[in-house]
């Protein structure tokens, strides 16, 4: 087991070690009662076997009393909060639970993690009194497992010892464990994760090994899908919601279908809300009706939610993040949730929550004391499998620690042709370019719901698209022509008309800027076949190829972390709306 100070691991895999927990690593070490009840006690117990275990946990004051204690098992599952013991009383505070052992495939790796181990963990004030006196029995018991499929915003996200509710990312799922009627949570939901990645990297072959009839199964996703455009709203995401329904009812278990949790609402030139989740949701609602499938919709309620907290909104999200909450924003979307299940389900999976008791961050902490820097992600191994020994590795090397490319997905499709809309997002990382909203609807094939909507009002404004590149129809409406493949010439169009500073002078041929291109190395001088390199990546790629005039995933990644050396911007901060996974 790696240590908590193990400078060759990541934040992510010492977490999973430590029951989902961190050290902090402050500045200035905090006084004594500026962190009284946040320190956390970690214990671990091995276990024989994957499969549900009955937890019994007993604790008993020491010369304090025990306030505002918070109890966690596994990876930092929330199983009670607000636990109050008196210590003149005599009195012992007892829960029983359930904890569900699997395989778990870390953050930022490919590879199964099988320890069998229970981890309970509590903070809380009087936690840390030496004469406190814990009691924990476990022993194999099969019951339901609650299984949950989707992102970053309800995945089991790591925090920092000592706790700081405001300052601790958490998905809403971790926290439904306490709510939990003999059952027990298995959350596979992993940052980063499309409806494709959660079953191209493995992630769904661990619940589909265990699953038994009986079970539940949790499905969110959307935020990472609307990133890609194979994956649309009623297209590829559709269709996979639409499987992942069927075939978890022909092993027996019941899905339960989420419209993915709105980030804080923007404004259109309107001045109006809205979510570029939307259609998204909608999608969700149309595959419950056409399934008879149940739904929650998370999406409506977070979005009125945000909306009625204004600026407020934000005490629900980690600092200067608009998409994944803090504990308090994961309680109040888990308790949603939790009131929302209840009375659609035959069997009580989940017990009434007491609604009285509302989390809230209005008396907690915001300032938490300074912390050193958080361990580079993009300083590890690049973790895709697909491009190991490929020739065009060292490019992709230099892309990922430029942080160019995702960390969280396993798979990079090299080979494959890339969608122009698809190449925004890591170009404009390349240039340290932020995209500009509103979108004023320029194109016909983009919608101001749109991810990449942004994107296309920064290209527009800052005249980088090249008039032939774009198509015009009879009504002389524009397309941006999103989904069609790149090509070489319009690649290096975008490039070289950037490294044009003054506006004016960006008219530049595709045929200039494709032997500028040339030139500077950003592309080669003849198309390349991907015949010329007959390997597994090729063999196994499922998108089209790119071949001909069309450049390859692997080219663009290499030629952008080139463009970033050439400009001297290696060391600047990627832009600001960058929507960043919360691992390390």
């Amino acid at each position: 087991m790696k240590k908590q100070n193990d400078n060759s691991a990541t934040d992510a895999e010492l977490a999973l070690k430590n029951g989902g927990w961190n050290d902090r690593r402050f500045e200035v070490e905090p006084a004594k009662e500026e962190i009284a009840g946040r320190k956390v006690t970690i214990l671990r117990y091995d276990v024989s076997e994957f499969g549900t275990y009955k937890v019994s946990f007993e604790l008993k004051p020491g010369k304090r009393d025990i306030e505002n204690m918070t109890l966690f098992a596994g990876r930092r599952n929330m199983i009670e909060r607000k636990i109050s013991v008196s210590s003149s009383k005599g009195k012992t505070y007892k829960k029983e639970f359930y904890v569900a052992v699997t395989p778990y495939i870390p953050a930022l790796s490919p590879n199964r993690c099988n320890d069998k181990v229970i981890f309970v963990s509590f903070t809380g004030l009087g936690t840390d009194d030496p004469d406190v006196k814990v009691n924990v029995s476990i022993t194999r018991e099969d019951v339901p497992v609650i299984w949950v499929a989707g992102d970053s915003t309800l995945t089991d996200q790591n925090a920092g010892d000592p706790y700081y509710p405001y300052g601790s990312c958490a998905g809403w799922a971790q926290t439904i464990s306490r709510a939990a009627h003999r059952a027990a949570v298995c959350n596979l939901a992993h940052s980063g994760m499309t409806s494709n990645c959660f079953r191209d990297d493995g992630h769904y072959d661990i619940a589909k090994e265990l699953m038994k009839k009986g079970d539940l199964f949790i499905i969110q996703f959307g935020h990472n899908d609307q990133k890609r455009r194979n994956l649309a709203a009623f297209g590829g995401y559709e269709d996979n919601l639409k499987k992942y329904i069927e075939e978890v009812r022909s092993l027996g278990a019941l899905p339960i279908l989420c419209t993915p949790i709105s980030r804080v609402p923007g404004k259109d030139e309107n001045g109006k809300y809205f979510s570029m989740l939307d259609q998204y949701s909608k999608a969700c609602y149309k595959v419950s009706k056409e399934t008879d499938t149940i739904l929650v919709d998370l999406h409506g309620y977070t979005f009125e939610k945000w909306i009625e907290y204004g600026e407020k909104a934000r005490d629900y999200f980690i600092k200067g993040d608009i998409t994944h909450t803090n504990e308090y924003g994961a309680v109040l979307i888990a308790d949603f949730f939790l009131k929302s299940i209840n009375g659609k389900l035959d069997e009580d999976y989940f017990y009434d929550i007491d609604e009285d008791i509302f989390f809230t961050p209005d008396k907690d902490t915001r300032e938490l004391p300074k912390e050193l820097p958080s361990k580079d992600v993009f300083s590890i191994e690049p973790p895709f499998v697909d491009t190991v020994g490929i020739p065009e590795y060292e490019g992709i090397k230099k892309a990922f620690r430029y942080g160019l490319l995702d960390p969280c997905v396993m798979h990079l499709h090299p080979y494959a042709v890339m969608p122009r809309a698809q190449l925004l997002m890591v170009m404009f990382k390349a240039f340290r370019l932020a995209g500009k909203r509103p979108y004023l609807n320029e194109y016909a094939d983009i919608s101001e719901l749109d991810w990449d909507a942004g994107y296309v009002q920064a290209l527009y404004d800052g005249n980088l698209i090249d008039s032939e590149t774009v198509k015009k129809d009879g009504a002389g409406k524009l397309f941006f022509r999103p989904d069609d493949p790149l090509t070489y010439k319009e690649f290096a169009s975008f490039i070289v008309r950037y490294m044009e500073k003054d506006v004016t002078k960006r008219n530049i041929s595709l045929s200039e800027c494709e032997k500028k291109a040339v030139e500077l190395g950003f592309v080669l001088s003849e198309a390349r076949s991907t015949d010329d390199h007959v390997n597994e990546s090729i063999k196994n790629e499922k998108y089209r190829l790119a071949k001909g005039e069309y450049i390859s995933r692997a080219e663009v990644y290499s030629a952008l972390s080139l463009f970033i050396e050439r400009t001297g911007d290696t060391k600047k901060e990627l832009p600001s709306d960058v929507e960043v996974h919360p691992v390390h």
